[in-house]
């Protein structure tokens, strides 16, 4: 192990051991990416409408919609399988690449912008042949793409029969805003609703959605906003639901 990692995992252990103590008032929640038990960090931000109560887990720095994927990930991908799948994944978190890499037969990272990623790739018109990819990760990217509807017909060609993908939004409306204004300071080309996803059921053989209320709140996969705005999915004050939706092309097994 390099100075490098070192260091990192002695950061990582002092973290585990701190933040428990000296935020012990706090709720405590269990992180199913790096199994930490405790209270997880605020995320303060002056970007509008992404500050949030209890969304940081402190060990690995995942974010509620990191570990509500990994946990879909888990219950649909088996670790048995991946040393024989395929990952694509757009906009790779931390938290999920570190792990994720080494568990899959073949792993590949992907980003139009990002000089860190193992493939430079316009999700619109990607240099992959039909049929390539098990799995596709692409969270928190389509709202941002210019004809975001190319970019679905392109991630069902490159999935494989019975591939699936985890291919969320935030949620920022009641119903989705296909016009933004231009001067909107979330520069998103659309702003999505929970309808957004009624448009991946025109790409895909079957869409599933999988809501954070399914699972236990000691997981912590809902989003507490800070910000004073009319966030759909409330459950109670300051408390919204999240969604996710499993997107699968035809030949797919899965159960869960």
């Amino acid at each position: 192990m390099s100075r490098t990692e070192l260091a990192r995992a002695a950061k990582i252990a002092l973290k585990r051991t701190l933040y428990p103590l000296v935020f012990r008032s706090r709720r405590k929640y269990r992180c199913v990416i790096c199994a930490y038990v405790g209270p997880f960090a605020h995320k303060q931000t002056p970007k509008p409408l992404r500050s949030r109560l209890n969304a940081k887990c402190p060990s690995c720095s995942s974010m509620e919609r990191h570990r509500f994927q990994w946990q879909i990930l888990s219950d649909l991908s088996p670790a048995s399988s991946r040393p024989q799948q395929t990952l694509l994944h757009f906009a790779p978190e931390p938290s999920l690449e570190d792990r994720l890499r080494p568990q899959f037969g073949e792993y590949i990272s992907a980003d139009l912008f990002r000089s860190n990623v193992d493939q430079r790739v316009d999700v619109r018109d990607m240099p992959f042949s039909d049929d390539t990819f098990d799995i596709i990760l692409c969270s928190m990217v389509l709202h941002y793409v210019d004809d975001y509807k190319r970019a679905l017909q392109e991630i069902y060609r490159v999935l494989k029969p019975g591939g699936f993908a985890l291919l969320p939004v935030p949620m920022i409306h009641e119903k989705t805003n296909d016009a933004p204004a231009q001067n909107s300071a979330l520069r998103m080309v659309v702003e999505p609703g929970p309808d957004f996803y009624d448009l991946y059921d025109e790409y895909f053989d079957e869409v599933r959605v999988s809501v954070s209320t399914d699972y236990d709140d000691d997981l912590h996969f809902f989003l507490e906003p800070t910000d004073a705005h009319p966030f759909p999915l409330k459950l109670a004050e300051q408390k919204h639901a999240d969604i996710i939706p499993v997107s699968l092309k035809a030949g797919a097994t899965l159960d869960g």
